[in-house]
């Protein structure tokens, strides 16, 4: 978690904040509900710095996954800021009580959502609902120590899973995966797996084993990767690799899956390889993404553009 914030820290510095929001507050404040999702610690903190800027009042409500931080985040916020106001409450009251909403639910939930809005007489166009979204690695040969450890970070961080989840990595066919593997381990030895980790993939790795399927995993099971077809594998924590001859069949899968994708991460010298259409991303950044990347801009654009109802 300490990593995760830090991160964002350096992220969020004034001049970035101005470069994603401008330098003028919306128009008119409305109270707007944040939703923070289930999938990480720091899903929808974005959305609050936006609202916070903006100037208006930020009512928020936190996962039980995660029940501390994010408030935690916020009386800091409070206390070191003039005119700025953080309350945490029930879902149900946030519904009640917010003009406009924004939320990061898990996909399956995100109905769940759109259905609490409309119980509550929120129009479409003041909520921004974005569920959780899937990344796939593309992979070439020529990753160095850097973009390996990039490539741990973004499968491993927050146990496999988070808001964006990197959970199938393409590679050549004549590409081993002990590279891969060894900067894995090398993530794990900095940052151990959760307690859970172990025991929730054991008996997928049970599974790998009684069908003969290729597989590798860490001496203490704290991850699990398995080679074939290209899906994303279940439990959190289980990664895909899947070998490719040439990079039409990637796109092809890509374009197919396209709506539930948020990122394809490929070392930055080989982006300019791959088709413009993918939504690139370097290693180590897929959990830190730009501010004003297209789900920033949305969000820029959908908290600036709010004021009082009915206007």
């Amino acid at each position: 978690l300490d990593y995760a914030l830090n991160r964002w820290m350096q992220r969020l510095t004034p001049e970035a904040l101005v470069d994603w929001l401008g330098d003028g507050g919306a128009a008119a404040q409305a109270t707007v509900g944040v939703v923070h999702g289930p999938s990480g610690p720091l899903v929808g903190l974005r959305d609050a710095v936006a609202v916070w800027a903006e100037g208006h009042t930020y009512l928020g409500h936190a996962p039980d996954a995660s029940p501390a931080l994010l408030p935690a985040f916020a009386r800091a916020v409070t206390d070191r800021a003039d005119g700025i106001d953080a309350t945490f409450v029930e879902k149900e009251a946030l519904f009640d009580r917010a003009a406009a909403v924004t939320a990061q639910p898990a996909r399956d939930d995100a109905g769940v959502i759109r259905e609490a809005c409309d119980d509550h007489g929120i129009a479409d166009d003041r909520r921004l609902v974005r569920p959780s979204q899937r990344a796939v690695a593309v992979l070439d040969g020529h990753e160095g120590d850097e973009a390996q450890g990039g490539l741990a970070e973004d499968a491993l961080l927050y146990e496999g899973g988070g808001h964006r989840r990197l959970a199938l990595l393409w590679a050549p066919s004549d590409l081993s995966p002990d590279a891969c593997l060894e900067a894995m381990a090398r993530f794990r030895g900095v940052f151990p797996a959760h307690d859970d980790t172990p025991g929730a993939l054991q008996m997928q790795k049970a599974f790998l084993e009684a069908q003969d399927d290729p597989h590798a995993f860490a001496a203490g099971l704290e991850f699990l990767v398995s080679r074939g077809a290209p899906e994303v594998p279940q439990p959190e924590g289980h990664i895909r690799w899947t070998e490719y001859d040439a990079l039409d069949a990637v796109d092809a899968w890509i374009q197919k899956h396209r709506d539930r994708l948020c990122a394809v991460v490929a070392r930055a010298p080989l982006h300019d390889q791959l088709p413009a259409s993918w939504p690139l991303r370097t290693p180590g950044d897929l959990h830190l993404p730009p501010l004003d990347d297209a789900e920033g801009t949305a969000v820029a654009r959908f908290v600036g553009g709010l004021g009082a109802p009915n206007e």
